[in-house]
């Protein structure tokens, strides 16, 4: 049901119109492009050297795999970037045709596991999950001796949606946005459980709380931020009390609210969430959009200098898993989105997360 607010939907639009979407459909790089560019120029051209045929083989050999895949999760266990990983991990393996690690280094707003992916020999035997722009702001505010857009684009494998989630105490007296401003508001909450500063969650509450135009509609009184590695702490915290509500992706908060103790109440995304359809968005109670910051593109992204054609094995077999029926049984339990975008989309959408925190000029937001 809308809000009190819905008489500013007109205002939405023109934000949102003030904004491109981040998760906007970028060019896609299919397996079937991939198979074209590694097919022989001219295969029935009997004038061409042998030799020169050998060796354009050898140049355009499909890669594959020599040793298990260390796949880094840049997070804790139990968040998004973790439980996509985990989805698509025995699918990918059999695509794969070796072992797959899962590495969860978490710290940093998930620059200590893309330094980790940084500093990795660039053969393939290494990759990291992300959750853009998550990644981007952390950058910005403090120099990690490294450029996260020197990263290999691979894919994009999916997306989430941040959402908040309330401890199951308020349930039937907190139902909608309004309730919960109106908890924060009359000082019965006090503190929201986010990431680090300069994560999406901190951003979208400073937003709510402190920058016109979203402020002035919002109003969000909240007192303290309680910061968190991941979506999987915030939502234990939720769980336990520490905090009475938090805001983390749909995908990481999707196996609490599944197992009891939290619930959903909305997402700060204007077209909603699969994993919960039957909840509003902040837009749909009348309030003004975030999406520029309130999507999650899932992307896999490889060592800088990776060789074209080891980027093109990775995603070849990447689309694969996305396509096997195991990873769409898992589509089907958890209703986390599945598909492939290419190595340019998972680029793209990189580069156009720093653009856009550049825009908002999140440097300062965060510093003042």
């Amino acid at each position: 049901m809308p809000g009190k607010h819905a008489e500013t939907r007109g205002k939405n639009r023109s934000i949102a119109a003030s904004r491109r979407r981040f998760l906007a459909a970028a060019g896609v790089a299919s397996a079937a492009g991939f198979a074209g560019c590694l097919a022989d120029d001219d295969p029935g051209d009997d004038d061409t050297d042998d030799t020169d045929d050998a060796d354009d083989a050898d140049d355009d050999e499909v890669w594959g795999p020599e040793d298990s895949l260390r796949y880094i999760v840049p997070y804790d266990e139990g968040g998004g970037t973790d439980v996509y990983a985990r989805g698509i991990v025995e699918p990918l393996t059999d695509a794969m045709g070796v072992d797959i690690q899962i590495d969860n280094v978490p710290g940093g707003g998930g620059l200590n596991g893309f330094g980790d992916a940084h500093r990795s020999e660039p053969d393939g035997h290494t990759i990291t999950g992300s959750a853009v722009p998550l990644e981007v702001t952390p950058q910005l505010l403090d120099d990690p001796g490294f450029d996260q857009r020197e990263l290999e684009g691979v894919g994009i494998i999916g997306r989430s949606t941040w959402c908040l989630i309330v401890n199951e105490e308020y349930e039937g007296e907190v139902e909608t946005f309004d309730d919960v401003l109106e908890m924060y508001n009359t000082g019965e909450w006090e503190n929201i459980g986010v990431q680090e500063p300069g994560s999406p969650q901190d951003i979208m509450t400073r937003l709510a709380r402190d920058i016109d135009p979203w402020a002035e509609e919002y109003q969000w009184e909240w007192t303290e931020q309680v910061q968190y590695t991941g979506t999987g702490p915030i939502a234990e915290a939720v769980t336990s009390g520490e905090v009475p509500a938090g805001i983390g992706t749909d995908a990481g908060t999707e196996p609490d609210v599944a197992a009891g103790g939290v619930y959903p109440v909305c997402t700060f995304f204007s077209e909603g969430t699969e994993v919960y359809p039957d909840i509003p968005s902040v837009t749909d109670e009348g309030y003004p959009e975030m999406d520029f910051i309130a999507g999650v593109s899932r992307g896999i992204y490889a060592p800088p200098e990776t060789p074209d054609n080891i980027i093109e094995g990775l995603a070849a077999r990447f689309e694969e898993a996305t396509e096997d029926e195991r990873y769409a049984e898992w589509n089907e339990d958890t209703g986390n989105p599945i598909f492939f975008e290419g190595p340019e989309a998972a680029n793209a959408a990189i580069d156009d997360a720093f653009e856009q925190m550049q825009e908002i000029d999140v440097v300062s937001m965060i510093e003042d």
